[in-house]
């Protein structure tokens, strides 16, 4: 079928050819059914008119030549061996005897069409009679019943094109009722744009197919909407972390140049502490770029994952080995524990990556002098974990279903003062996922945060 046709005119063909279909069926059907339906009279009449014939055979011969001129058996023949024995006078008249019979199958009724163009069933019967054998052949007239058979055709064929029509039209109507909630979805949809993402497609009351599909095309709304808010606001929040640093760095540019040489004693000392300070600001602007630019990958999907079986203890004393210099700036102390064995299938490296950012977090966050607990584990479920607490000012119930945003920040100065960017557990929460993990956080304010996170095994 046309694949430029609509929806609709290919609904209404389809449900056409269908109905015309049907229709064709139950035509045949009625017009094979009446044929031999009025076959069947036909041949019992013969079978009667056989059964008479050999009655009078065996009770009174001479009978079937008073039968033969005005009996109510009109068309019939006894042939004795070779020799015709009797035929009835309408036998003769429709010239029955001219029409080759002989040699036709016998017990069955089938039918001739004589000279004059008429038709005949013909039914051919041998018996035996006292020790003589005989032939009955006895015929009806078909003309009838193919005239009957010729008016319910033309019928049909008068029926079949009007069928047709008010099939098309029938068609053509359910299926612009069908269709209609398809035109408003459509409508609706072509209505919403970037500016407008809140508004949804109306929702039937009905529990069918088409309330399902709008449904799920507002889920789909929703969560592109949801994307572009945070595309926004990741927007929004990238070029100001990118201008933070950049900000800094031409002040401070421009501070140790506007500066007059004759009042400063050793310039060679200011120059060395601006060039300090413009190499850190790279170097912050130089971890912002690298995060944001393993985000990018990452969900473009370009990052490969290469899974090993690891001992999570293992992994948690490389992370603190690497770290373990920030803890000691701090007089912080870091205690591993471990309940178990805990092995997980994962990829080594991200895995690192992501408990790094972590313990960078709670080295970050937790006080001076304080401790942070590392524990590993399996659990009996079949998990193998490692859990991160510090001892720290804790996370809002608010703010922990929102830690994982990138560049979302529970005390947004605090955290750009310690050199963060927020992008650090996006990273995490990306990295654990990524290797069938997940990552659950429980805090409570001014007491501290727990980080575990979990794998299956």
């Amino acid at each position: 079928m046309s694949s430029h046709l609509g929806v609709r005119v290919r609904f209404t063909l389809l449900y056409s050819i269908a109905l015309i279909l049907t229709v064709t069926m139950v035509s045949s059907g009625i017009y094979f059914f009446v044929q031999r339906a009025l076959l069947d009279q036909i041949e019992n009449h013969l079978h009667k008119d056989q059964a008479t014939i050999s009655t009078y055979l065996k009770s009174d011969p001479n009978q079937l030549a008073y039968m033969s001129e005005r009996g109510t058996i009109h068309l019939f023949s006894v042939m004795q061996g070779s020799k015709k024995l009797v035929a009835s006078r309408h036998w003769h008249d429709e010239k029955l005897d001219e029409t080759q019979i002989d040699g036709q199958q016998q017990d069955r009724p089938f039918s001739i069409k004589t000279a004059n163009g008429a038709r005949y069933r013909i039914l051919i019967q041998p018996v035996t009679i006292n020790t003589q054998n005989y032939q009955i052949t006895v015929a009806h007239n078909e003309d009838a019943v193919h005239q009957t058979l010729r008016t319910l055709a033309l019928i049909i064929l008068l029926i079949l094109p009007l069928a047709v029509a008010i099939s098309l039209g029938i068609g053509y109507f359910i299926a612009g009722r069908v269709l209609a909630p398809i035109e408003v979805i459509t409508r609706k949809a072509q209505e919403i744009g970037a500016e407008n993402l809140s508004e949804r497609l109306p929702v039937g009351d009905e529990d069918n197919e088409f309330s399902r599909l709008a449904v799920v095309f507002n889920q789909t709304f929703a969560r592109i909407e949801d994307s572009f808010v945070r595309l926004h606001r990741f927007t929004a929040d990238a070029s100001h972390e990118l201008r933070t640093p950049l900000a800094a760095i031409r002040s401070i540019g421009e501070t140790a140049l506007h500066t007059p040489s004759e009042k400063n004693t050793d310039c060679r000392e200011i120059c060395r502490e601006s060039i300090g300070s413009i190499l850190e600001e790279s170097d912050r602007l130089r971890q912002l770029i690298d995060s944001l630019l393993q985000l990018s990958r990452a969900d473009a999907g370009e990052i490969s994952l290469h899974k090993e079986t690891v001992d999570l203890f293992d992994l948690a004393k490389e992370t603190v080995e690497l770290l373990n210099v920030l803890a000691e700036e701090k007089r912080q102390s870091i205690n591993i524990s471990t309940i178990g064995k805990a092995m997980a299938s994962i990829d080594r490296t991200s895995v690192r990556q992501a408990l790094t950012n972590l313990l960078d977090n709670a080295i970050k966050y937790a006080p001076a002098e304080s401790e942070i607990n590392i524990t590993v584990g399996s659990t009996t479920s079949g998990e193998s974990f490692i859990e991160i607490a510090d001892r720290g000012c804790g996370i809002p119930d608010e703010d922990i279903k929102l830690i994982f945003d990138r560049f979302y920040r529970v005390d947004k100065g605090r955290s750009r003062e310690k050199g963060g960017a927020g992008l650090g557990l996006s990273i995490s929460k990306w990295a654990v996922e990524r290797n069938g993990g997940r990552i659950v956080v429980a805090s409570t304010i001014n007491q501290g945060s727990q980080f575990r996170v979990s794998f299956p095994w």
